[in-house]
C-alpha cells in the first residue's frame, strides 16, 4: 500500500512539474495571441474607417461658394453598407469652422506631430458621441482644384463599437477555446508519457523484491531508461558494499564462536578445578593459569577486534596524509617501555626524513604495533634485538629471533595460520591484520625468513613507487 501511494505521489509530481508550467505557457501564450488578434481587428477596422473618409473626401466639391457632399455617390453606399456598426462624419476648416456634417462629433485630441498612414495625414483616436464609445479618424485634405480660400479641410468620422466588440469577443472564445484544447491534448500526452515512462521500474522492484535475502548481486533491469542507471549503479553499489559487511560480520561471529569456545572451556574448567581443590599450592597454580587463560582470551578478542576494524577502514575511517617516519616514532616510542622491561633492544632507524602516503593513520598505526608486538612475543626476553626501519617507499619491522621455517613463509600471512612450535601463546592473526590493513593502502607485505646465520625475519610493507613521497 505503501509502495503504491508513492509511485501514485512520484506520478502526481510529474504531472505536476510538467502541467503547471505548461499551463502558464499556454496562458501567456493565448494573452499574446488574443492581443495580437485584437490589434489586427482594430487595424482592419481602421483601415475601413480610413477609407470611408478617403470615400468622403473624394465625393466633397466646393459650388456656390459652400462646401457640398454628394451623398448618393460613393460615400452614400459606404454609409449604408457599413454593417455591424454606425458611421458619423463632419468636415471643418483647419481653423475648426464647420463646413458639412455633424457638429455635435468630437475632434480627435491635438498632437504635437501629425502621423502619417496609408500615404496621407490621418490621425486615429477613441472617444465618445451620444454616450457611447466610438472610434474617430481625422483626415486632412487638400482641395486645391476646389478653387476654395482655404483649401485645407479635415474630415472626421466616428464609428461605434459594436462591430468591433463582436469580432473582438469571436476572437476570445476562439481563443479559449484553441487554447483549451491545446491543453487537454498536451495533457493526455503527458499522461501518458509519464505512463509509459516510469513503467520500467515496476520489472525494477520486482526484481528487487525477488530477491533472496542472503542474495546481494547486482541488479540488472532490461531496457531501463538511461536516466535510471544512476539509480540502479547507487543500489548496486550500496548491495555490494552491505553484502562485504554482513560477510565479514559473519566470519567475524564464526571466528569467534571457533577460536573463544577453547580458551573459554579451559578457563571454566581451570576455574572449576581451583574450587574443588582443597590443597592451597595447587590452588594458586591454577588461578594463575585461569588468568593466563584469561589474558589469552582477551588477547584474541582485542586482535579479532583488530582484524574487523582492518576489514571495515574505509568506511569508518577517512583518507589523509600519513607521515610514516613520525608515525614509526611514535608507535616505537610506545612499546620501548615493554621491551625495556623484557631486556629487549628496540630501537628505530630513519634512512628518509620523511615518508608521506595517503591512508588512515589508525589503522597504519595498528598494522606497525603488531610487527612490533609480533617481534616482542616471539623473541626470547632479554636476548631480542628489533629495528623499526623507515625507506622511502617502505616501513618495516626486524628481529633476531627464532625466524620462520621455509615451509611456513607462503602461509604466515593467512588468517588463524601459526608456525610458532607447539604450545606457544599466539593467536595467528597479528601478520593477517598487518596484510589486511595493506591491501587497504594499496600496498604489499613482504616477508623474509631467516635475515642472518639462521635467525630473525623482516616483514615490511612496501607502496609502488610515486605512491608515496
Amino acid at each position: 500500500m505503501a509502495a503504491t501511494r508513492a509511485a501514485s505521489s512520484l506520478r502526481r509530481r510529474l504531472l505536476s512539474w510538467i502541467l503547471l508550467p505548461l499551463l502558464g505557457l499556454i496562458a501567456i501564450n493565448a494573452y499574446v495571441g488574443y492581443g495580437n488578434a485584437v490589434q489586427a481587428a482594430n487595424e482592419a477596422y481602421d483601415r475601413s474607417l480610413y477609407l470611408a473618409a478617403r470615400s468622403l473626401a473624394e465625393e466633397l466639391e466646393w459650388r456656390d461658394g459652400r462646401l457640398q457632399l454628394d451623398v448618393l455617390g460613393g460615400v452614400g453606399y459606404v454609409l449604408e453598407n457599413h454593417t455591424g456598426s454606425r458611421l458619423f462624419y463632419k468636415v471643418t476648416t483647419a481653423q475648426g469652422r464647420l463646413l458639412v456634417g455633424d457638429p455635435n462629433l468630437p475632434d480627435p485630441p491635438p498632437r504635437s506631430e501629425p502621423s502619417v498612414k496609408y500615404f496621407a495625414l490621418v490621425q486615429f483616436d477613441d472617444g465618445a458621441y451620444q454616450q457611447q464609445p466610438v472610434r474617430l479618424a481625422q483626415l486632412t485634405h487638400v482641395m486645391e482644384e476646389a478653387g476654395m480660400p482655404d483649401p485645407l479641410v479635415r474630415i472626421v468620422v466616428a464609428e461605434t463599437l459594436e462591430a468591433r466588440q463582436q469580432l473582438i469577443g469571436h476572437i476570445l472564445r476562439d481563443t479559449l477555446l484553441s487554447q483549451s484544447l491545446l491543453l487537454l491534448l498536451a495533457a493526455v500526452l503527458v499522461v501518458w508519457g509519464v505512463q509509459r515512462g516510469i513503467r520500467p521500474l515496476e520489472p525494477f522492484r520486482l526484481q528487487l523484491a525477488n530477491k533472496a535475502d542472503d542474495d546481494f548481486s547486482p541488479i540488472v533491469p532490461a531496457n531501463l531508461p538511461r536516466e535510471l542507471q544512476p539509480l540502479t549503479d547507487t543500489l548496486n553499489g550500496y548491495l555490494a558494499r552491505l553484502g562485504r559487511l554482513i560477510d565479514i560480520r559473519k566470519r567475524f561471529l564464526d571466528n569467534v564462536a571457533h577460536q573463544l569456545r577453547t580458551p573459554l572451556t579451559v578457563l571454566k574448567t581451570q576455574l572449576t578445578l581451583a574450587q574443588r581443590n582443597t590443597e592451597p599450592a595447587q590452588a594458586a597454580t591454577l588461578v594463575q593459569a585461569a588468568q593466563k587463560t584469561t589474558d589469552d582470551a582477551i588477547r584474541l578478542t582485542e586482535q579479532l577486534l583488530a582484524m574487523t576494524r582492518a576489514e571495515h577502514a574505509r568506511e569508518l575511517h577517512p583518507s589523509e596524509s600519513v607521515d610514516l617516519v613520525a608515525l614509526a616514532r611514535q608507535v616505537t616510542q610506545e612499546h620501548l617501555l615493554r621491551a625495556h622491561q623484557r631486556g629487549d633492544d628496540l630501537g628505530l632507524e630513519c634512512l628518509v626524513e620523511q615518508c608521506t602516503v595517503q591512508g588512515m593513520e589508525l589503522m597504519l598505526h595498528e598494522a606497525l604495533s603488531n610487527l612490533i608486538d609480533n617481534a616482542i612475543h616471539h623473541g626470547q626476553a632479554g636476548r631480542t634485538r628489533i629495528t623499526v626501519r623507515v625507506g622511502a617507499t617502505w616501513i618495516e619491522v626486524e628481529d633476531n629471533g627464532p625466524g620462520i621455517p621455509e615451509k611456513h613463509l607462503p602461509h604466515v600471512l593467512e588468517r588463524f595460520y601459526r608456525a610458532a612450535p607447539a604450545g606457544t601463546p599466539g593467536t595467528g592473526l597479528g601478520l593477517a591484520i598487518v596484510r589486511e590493513i595493506a591491501m587497504q593502502h594499496g600496498a604489499r607485505v613482504d616477508v623474509r625468513s631467516p635475515v642472518q646465520e639462521g635467525h630473525g625475519t623482516t616483514v615490511r610493507m612496501a607502496w609502488p613507487d610515486g605512491a608515496a613521497g
